[in-house]
Parts: structure tokens; sequence; C-alpha cells
């Protein structure tokens, strides 16, 4: 496991409340910098398993997440922040307190290792985030851990790093 995750990296996307403007520019050195962040890699923006059994349950916890310590939850993948901020608001995400970043061309999730990148091409989809998570603590991997090619949601999940906080 590698001792800190890529910061060097500015993510698109689109605050929540965001109606009119264009991307904005997430600063990973800026938001990682003296908090305790969770980053959760998925495949896509609607994909069944991402909308039903993944990032939805983030949601769901999220003040669980904040009772807990952790400052912010970044949702990333490859689809453009258009797509994913209405992703997240049709999960009923409020405010920005979860992130639906892109991940342009799985960049950042290629710095991880090749687990961290999911070869989707046979479906038509191209090259994947994985899913995975990330627990970060003032940048530091606390925790980092990708499902194998993608197929389940359990070493990703919102349960699983709920316990390990």
């Amino acid at each position: 496991m590698t001792d800190s995750f890529p910061v060097d990296v500015q993510l698109p996307y689109l605050s929540i409340d965001n109606e009119s403007q264009g991307p904005s520019k997430l600063d990973l050195k800026k938001e990682l910098s003296g908090k305790k962040v969770v980053v959760v890699g998925n495949i896509g923006s609607f994909t069944p398993p991402c909308l039903n059994d993944h990032i939805n349950k983030f949601v769901d916890n999220a003040s669980k997440f904040k009772s807990k310590g952790v400052d912010r939850i970044i949702s990333l993948n490859i689809n453009d922040p258009f797509v994913n901020n209405a992703w997240g608001k049709s999960l009923g995400v409020k405010d920005d307190y979860i992130v639906f970043a892109q991940d342009p061309n799985a960049q950042l999730s290629q710095e991880l290792g090749d687990n961290y990148v999911a070869d989707m091409s046979d479906n038509g989809l191209g090259q994947r985030t994985n899913r995975y998570v990330a627990l970060l603590d003032n940048g530091e991997v606390k925790y980092l851990a990708a499902e194998d090619h993608g197929a389940t949601t359990d070493i990703s999940s919102a349960q699983n790093i709920l316990n390990r906080l």
C-alpha cells in the first residue's frame, strides 16, 4: 500500500447547488491538508451497483461519517461533472459534504495502481475507475483497497469504512 495519496491533482466537479456555472476544480492538496477524507472510486454514475449498492450507502450514512470525524467524502469516477452533479442530486445530496468529482481518463486512479482501474472495453465502456476506497488523514493513507475488477461493493462499502473509523 502506498503511504501517500496523489495530491498534485485538480478534479473537475460541480457544486451540488450549482445550477448555471461551469465546473470548478477540487484541489486535492488543499482538500486533504489537515482533514480526514474518504475517497470512493466507482465505475460510473447511474450504473446499477454504484447507484443501488455503493455510493447511495455513503449518502445514507453521511451523518455517521461526520460523527466519526470525516470532513468530506469524495465520490470519484470518469463521468463528466454535469452527469456527476445530476447523480448526486438524484441520490438526495443537498450540500458539498459529499463531492461528486471527475477523474479524467482515470488518471488519478491509475497512479494508485492497476487494480484501481477497470477495463470495461468488452462492454463498450472503455477504461473506468474501479470500485475502491481510500481513508485519508492529512493526506496520509490509513486504508486503501480496491474490489476485484469492480465485481462487488464489499471492500469499498460504506460499512467497511465506518468499521475502520
